[in-house]
């Protein structure tokens, strides 16, 4: 009789299912920008306030990634804080900005996936003296490289940047806030000098003329207004005659000023058989600086 033993074997296959969570995405930044966002500014060398002007411009950067930080450095291509004239004269300015912070002439900002711009402000501080003309410079922003951090790859970006400072002249008495001056001749004879008028005050950041109008043409009329009774009188301003018999005589100086005393004198003419009482002229005195400049 034959005997078979019979095994049943029992087996088990566990399923497990895996998520597969993709890793995050790395850090991305291209198409680096920066814009101007204000209109083109001028520079007046006569402004009161802290401030002559301010250029504010943008920075943009398409950032992918989270988190990701660009780190990026602001700057004028020559590494100073002042945009150049035609002579190489400086126009000095200030960073400006809630994000970021200035670094010696640099400004330093970060940029991010929630915050990929930036604005910026040059500001230019008032009573700085200037000559004419349009003052340049190259903005650059590129990424900063550090040697713990490996900064994300992007290529920087340049904008050039001018302000403009126009020709601008000022004249008054110097020492004197008023306009108006009345000038006592004390009495009259003939030959008489007198000097005691004050001094002409003239800034000028361009070549200027001054123009000076005589209500009487270099005429001392009576109180009567009778023009046969005039005295004539001759007027020099730093040593030049002025031609008063002109109705705007003219003295042109060739050179910018940023400030100059100009000493006035009078020699009164002929005063034999004039007869006695109030003689007087109105003189207007003015300046125009000289309009041209170069760029």
């Amino acid at each position: 009789m034959c005997m078979s033993n019979k095994q049943v074997l029992w087996g088990s296959l566990f399923l497990i299912a895996i998520n597969h969570v993709p890793s995050a995405l790395a850090c991305e930044a291209s198409a680096l920008t920066i814009q101007s966002v204000s209109s083109k500014s001028q520079y007046d060398v006569f402004s009161a306030g802290t401030f002559a002007t301010i250029n504010t411009y943008r920075i943009d950067a398409n950032i992918i990634g989270e988190p990701c930080n660009l780190s990026l450095i602001l700057q004028l291509n020559d590494t100073s804080r002042s945009l150049k004239g035609s002579n190489q004269d400086k126009l000095n300015f200030e960073w400006s900005g809630q994000i970021g912070m200035p670094v010696a002439n640099q400004w330093h900002l970060s940029l991010t996936d929630s915050q990929p711009s930036a604005t910026i402000q040059m500001r230019f501080p008032s009573k700085q003296w200037l000559a004419s003309g349009t003052y340049r410079g190259l903005l650059e922003v590129s990424p900063s490289y550090t040697s713990d951090s490996k900064q994300i790859e992007i290529s920087p970006s340049s904008l050039p940047v001018s302000v403009n400072v126009p020709p601008a002249a000022k004249i008054h008495f110097y020492g004197l806030t008023q306009q108006h001056y009345d000038l006592d001749l004390g009495t009259l004879y003939s030959n008489k000098v007198i000097r005691s008028a004050p001094n002409l005050w003239v800034q000028s950041n361009t070549a200027y003329t001054i123009v000076l109008e005589s209500s009487h043409q270099g005429m001392l009329r009576h109180e009567s207004n009778e023009a046969k009774w005039d005295i004539p009188y001759q007027l020099s301003l730093d040593n030049d005659r002025v031609n008063l018999e002109q109705l705007d005589a003219k003295i042109q100086r060739l050179s910018a000023t940023i400030g100059q005393p100009i000493p006035l004198s009078f020699v009164i003419g002929e005063t034999e058989n004039k007869p006695g009482g109030q003689y007087d002229d109105t003189l207007q005195i003015s300046i125009e600086p000289q309009l041209s400049q170069q760029p």
